[in-house]
């Protein structure tokens, strides 16, 4: 079983890894639209664009081909430690019953498991970089057409219809869109690739000493700040509602209800494979829930003498304090983004900077101090919002490829000239 703690942090470096992708997208587009700005012609400007496609992509996918062997490595490492840690957890458990298991790693069939999983979440990588050059694409082409219609229309010069446009994609990020339809931001992609794949490969290894152990139930883990349910959802997508209890892998009895009905996660008893059967449940998207081996012999660690639910440090969770933390924990995700996106303008309103010159230079200036200022007031907000709620501040989920000790004291400055300017 892997803890909720142990998914605290393990994503961070490959996420970088994609934050520098964007990062060097955003900067690669921005250039590419301001340069268009130079042309007078239209049909200048339309064999601009053809080249640009050209060269964007050749550039970009030079940069996914530099990274592309970094985020494999992460991501085996990342999965082995997984599946060490929860081997270590598990085998405790089995040694409880009289059953030792062997290091997953001195394990052939396990290691053909892992690798199997290794190869899954290798492709989900590699559809998620292919997704992100076929966005950048269109990006591109749809901000050079938005800027040309506007400066067309006679609605804007070409310098404010660009400025314009990039601020808005430096908000937005770079977007990845499922078959589903769902839309995420490629740092939010990497995150849930990475920890829905660490989770779902250590559960696998799990399934095999359940089968070999001849066991018929497990435990799920817990934490304060489960996620809930939401209005048209069903009931086990509240991963409040199941979390720290035993179940019967088929089958079930009144002290352990069966394990697919209340999680959407089902483990074939004969072969021990793992299926997430509802993506909304146990081991789905970005779950940190676990299941380990159980025999209900043993005292769950995860509930005290009066059978209420408590945390890995013992301390009780009520409903009212787990709805509350939830709650809390994604208005902390809803600061971390914000932050992310200012930082993200700030990188595109300086490269509008740099190819720019003269009074509209001020301009441009004077609106990167403002954003800067409002990043200083972000920052505050995220500390004091931390320090009211009791909430670890993940310092982590702030940082931005490309926005380094360079840019910070740049935005520092920025921001003193808005506070002088303005005379706060």
């Amino acid at each position: 079983m892997l803890k909720p703690e142990d998914f605290d942090g393990a994503a961070d470096r490959m996420v970088e890894i994609y934050s520098r992708i964007e990062n060097f997208i955003l900067r690669d587009t921005a250039r590419r639209v301001l340069n268009a700005g130079k042309l007078t012609a239209t049909a200048d400007r339309l064999i601009y664009k053809l080249e640009q496609m050209g060269e964007s992509r050749q550039e970009i996918q030079k940069k996914l081909s530099e990274l592309t062997g970094l985020s494999e490595k992460e991501l085996r490492r990342l999965l082995r430690d997984a599946v060490l840690t929860s081997w270590k957890d598990d085998a405790e458990v089995m040694s409880q019953l009289g059953i030792e298991i062997s290091s997953p790693l001195k394990n052939e069939a396990y290691m053909r498991i892992i690798d199997a999983e290794y190869q899954k979440s290798r492709g989900e990588l590699s559809n998620l970089t292919r997704t992100t050059m076929d966005a950048a694409q269109r990006d591109l082409i749809n901000l050079l057409d938005d800027a040309e219609m506007r400066v067309s229309s006679g609605v804007q010069s070409y310098n404010a219809a660009a400025a314009d446009v990039l601020d808005a994609y430096a908000g937005r990020g770079i977007m990845v869109t499922y078959p589903s339809g769902t839309r995420r931001t490629l740092e939010a992609a990497a995150r849930c690739c990475v920890v829905t794949s660490m989770n779902q490969t250590a559960a696998q290894l799990t399934n095999q000493y359940i089968v070999e152990g001849g066991i018929e139930y497990i435990l799920t883990s817990a934490h304060i700040g489960a996620r809930t349910r939401q209005p048209g959802q069903p009931a086990l997508a509240g991963h409040d509602s199941w979390q720290g209890r035993v179940y019967k892998i088929r089958g079930s009895e009144p002290d352990a209800p069966n394990l697919l009905e209340n999680t959407g996660y089902d483990i074939d008893p004969q072969t021990g494979d793992g299926t997430v059967v509802n993506p909304l449940g146990l081991h789905g998207y970005n779950c940190r829930h676990s299941h380990q081996p159980w025999d209900k012999r043993l005292r769950n660690p995860w509930r005290d003498e009066k059978g209420n639910l408590i945390d890995g440090t013992g301390s009780e969770i009520t409903d009212k304090e787990n709805r509350e933390r939830y709650k809390n924990s994604q208005k902390q995700r809803a600061m971390e983004r914000a932050i992310r996106k200012t930082k993200r303008q700030l990188i595109v309103k300086q490269e509008q900077i740099n190819a720019s010159s003269g009074e509209y230079r001020n301009t441009l200036q004077a609106d990167y101090d403002a954003e800067a200022y409002r990043l200083q007031q972000q920052n505050k907000a995220y500390n004091d919002f931390c320090a009211k709620h009791d909430l670890q501040p993940q310092y982590e989920r702030n940082k931005l490829a490309g926005f380094g000790a360079t840019q910070t004291k740049a935005a520092n400055k920025g921001a003193r000239r808005y506070q002088n300017a303005k005379g706060k």
